[in-house]
């Protein structure tokens, strides 16, 4: 099991790009480094170790594949996009090979229509999901669909007062509490030919959410 944060960077470094970026689907790289911030965070808090760990969205499997090297029981990566799934399930063997065998399982499905998940409790879910510029209200839904799941949630979302308002809402009706882990720039590595800029920095919050009731 990895015992240092710059080690399971190194691990998540690992993991491949997107094979062919979907910007419908806000398909936006997290940084090994900011990936590495908040699994080492949920590790520390005890969220990950021996537990049942969702990535709604997983993408190619960088939150996935650093909670198995952090000693996760089982994970389960969830998204809608076959062909990132294909790509994670043509390196998942060859990464655990070089990390450490557990089981993972692979689920196509839209997070709000992931109906096999709903019987999940004591559980993390660790994502990144869309920010909503591109979908409205996709950053909400995936919220919404992780609380249905599991208990505990590790999650970014692209910074405002007024979508902390929309959170702190959601969980009193849900009956969640959430607290603030850290604010950072987040970079998106453009990739359309209109982009002008080949990285933009967006304001994002890291939060961590827990059932109360």
């Amino acid at each position: 099991m990895v015992i240092r944060k710059k080690h399971l960077e190194r691990v998540l470094e690992l993991t491949p790009n997107f094979p062919n970026p979907k910007i419908e689907l806000e398909q936006y790289v997290t940084p090994s480094s900011i990936a590495a911030d908040i699994l080492w965070y949920a590790f520390m808090l005890g969220d990950i170790k021996d537990k049942v760990v969702v990535d709604l969205g997983c993408g190619t499997g960088r939150f996935s594949l650093g909670a198995l090297t952090l000693g996760a029981k089982y994970v389960i990566c969830v998204d809608i996009d076959y062909e990132v799934l294909n790509t994670l399930n043509s390196k998942v063997n060859e990464l655990l090979n070089e990390i450490i065998v557990k089981p993972i399982d692979i689920l196509a499905s839209d997070v709000r229509e992931a109906l096999a998940l709903r019987s999940l409790t004591e559980c993390t879910v660790i994502m990144n999901p869309p920010f909503g510029v591109q979908s409205k209200g996709a950053d909400m839904d995936f919220l919404e669909a992780a609380m249905d799941i599991c208990s505990t949630i590790y999650s970014i979302h692209k910074y405002s007062e007024g979508l902390m308002q929309v959170i702190n809402n959601l969980c009193r009706v849900k009956g969640f509490k959430y607290h603030v882990i850290s604010h950072i720039d987040f970079p998106i590595r453009w990739f359309l030919p209109k982009h002008r800029k080949s990285i933009y920095y967006v304001k994002a919050v890291v939060i961590r959410l827990k059932r109360s009731r």
